[in-house]
């Protein structure tokens, strides 16, 4: 006992200087490095992608206001400014007519496409807004490092020298030349101006400049300030987007929603992560076994009497309290019956008369016992009619009168 004792308190020893020297390598070896990490924009920003332009434009003193969706074109005033980004597949044919009449009105629709179109000219989904204007948008399919390596355009806008970061990837195209102005660069139109009515209409190949992550590069603020005050000071600006999700460069998607899967798994794969193994973790603690296993119970089986009495009891709970009394006076009258048969015509006061000296009973007590109890006849009256029952101490002192007649004969 003593040699285990002495060999226990060596391997916590050896354990404890493992431990020790492995902290020491550690601390010799490595050291505490703070790094800045990326995290993006959080709270508002994160879910807004135009919150920096809304901001700026409420600064310079125009009402601006972010929506999700057109159920709001009924508030357009004529000297508004609209602007339409990432609006899928919402716009039906009532919207298109309202939009056709308040800019015909006076209003100012400023737009980007998403519907991208093949070297033929052929698209899946057509965008009705364009392709009424006969626009088109393509795609160069440049890799990432040819878009972040491309040159701002240089352009003249309200006679402003300025420089505007557009997304090298897309262009615009038109089969008519009817534009009143037209922005360009080596990699093709990204501007497309018009006059409708007394209104104006402004097609871009994006909008990616003025969303949270580019607003403040180059003269991307300026331009946006410039554009919806165009030509006349706007009353109010409505920036209308039903997705605020931007990819990692800052510049907005062209696709649908990312899956619900993928979203999750991007802002909270730590807790997908944690909660994996805590799930498996508590698979293995589930699966182990502590101490034997439970016996399994014996099927003990009940004796007669324990079920006689269970029915007894039922009987008694349910008001049946005659069905025990008829039940133990027709034992009575069969054993009777079997012993005496002669005695089976008697009266119930004379019949008393001839079972008192045999089980040692009062003549008067039998026949007040075989007076309470009913024939079969009288009993089935008497369980459906209405009735004073007996009480506890009068039934089982019938009961057992009626039981010591049986025995005794």
């Amino acid at each position: 006992m003593k040699n285990a004792s002495i060999f226990y308190n060596v391997l916590v020893l050896l354990f404890i200087g493992v431990i020790f020297f492995i902290g020491l390598w550690f601390y010799m070896n490595f050291e505490r490095v703070s790094k800045e990490v990326e995290v993006g924009f959080q709270g508002k920003a994160r879910e807004n992608p135009l919150l920096a332009a809304e901001r700026l434009l409420d600064r310079m003193g125009t009402p601006v206001k972010t929506l999700q969706s057109l159920h709001h074109l009924e508030n357009l005033d004529t000297q508004d400014t609209l602007v339409l980004l990432h609006y899928g597949s919402f716009l039906n044919d009532d919207h298109i007519q309202q939009l056709n009449q308040w800019i015909d009105e006076g209003g100012h629709l400023i737009i980007v496409s998403e519907t991208l179109h093949d070297a033929f000219g052929e698209t899946s989904d057509s965008d009705p807004l364009l392709t009424e204007l006969n626009i088109y948008q393509f795609q160069h399919d440049l890799d990432e490092t040819e878009i972040e390596k491309a040159p701002p355009t240089d352009l003249v806008w309200a006679q402003y020298p300025l420089k505007v970061a557009f997304n090298p990837n897309y262009y615009l195209e038109s089969s008519y030349s009817d534009q009143a102005l037209e922005i360009h660069d080596e990699y093709g139109t990204h501007l497309l101006f018009y006059y409708y009515g007394i209104g104006m209409i402004t097609v871009l190949s994006d909008l990616a400049f003025i969303e949270n992550a580019q607003i403040g590069e180059y003269d991307h603020a300026k331009f946006l300030w410039l554009l919806v005050n165009f030509e006349r000071p706007a009353t109010q600006v409505w920036l209308l987007s039903n997705k605020a999700v931007v990819t990692e460069k800052g510049n907005a998607s062209k696709g649908n929603m990312p899956a619900l899967p993928i979203l999750l798994w991007r802002n909270l794969w730590t807790v997908i992560i944690s909660a994996t193994v805590l799930l498996l973790f508590w698979l293995w603690l589930a699966s182990r076994r502590f101490g034997p296993l439970l016996p399994l119970p014996s099927r003990t089986r009940r004796r007669l009497l324990e079920h006689v009495e269970a029915s007894g009891h039922f009987l008694w709970k349910q008001k049946q309290g005659p069905v025990l009394l008829h039940s133990t006076k027709q034992a009575l009258l069969k054993r009777l019956h079997s012993v005496h048969p002669d005695w089976m015509h008697l009266s119930h006061g004379e019949l008393s008369q001839h079972l008192a000296p045999l089980c040692s009973l009062a003549a008067d007590d039998i026949e007040q016992a075989l007076q309470t109890t009913q024939s079969e006849t009288e009993f089935h009256l008497k369980v459906f009619a209405p009735q004073k029952l007996l009480d506890e101490r009068d039934f089982t002192q019938t009961i057992q009168i009626l039981t010591q007649i049986r025995k005794s004969l």
